[in-house]
């Protein structure tokens, strides 16, 4: 696979036989709270953009790296706007 058939957001291919292409990987640092009795912990959150080789459609993972969900670009987008509005709300 060439770099001239990347999508201009694509920084890297994992090596491990899986022909999909990967964003640049924004790690931020975050506050999870705990159900349990471990109260909140620090943690980090994984953001990063994923294609197969093949296909149109553009991902958007969220996780720490071993647990997440992947959504689409305008699905992530309506959770963006969520997000502004909801924060928005919370600095009131």
């Amino acid at each position: 696979m060439t770099r001239s058939l990347c999508p201009a957001w694509c920084r890297e291919h994992p090596l491990d036989g899986h022909l999909r292409h990967r964003g640049a990987t924004a790690v931020v640092p975050v506050t999870v709270e705990s159900r349990g009795a471990g109260g909140p912990h620090p943690a980090e959150l994984v953001i990063e953009l994923g294609r197969d080789r093949e296909a149109l459609a553009v991902w958007v993972y969220l996780g720490d790296g071993w647990t997440g969900f992947s959504l689409s670009v305008p699905s992530a987008v309506r959770l963006a706007t969520a997000l502004e509005e909801t924060l928005r709300e919370a600095r009131r």
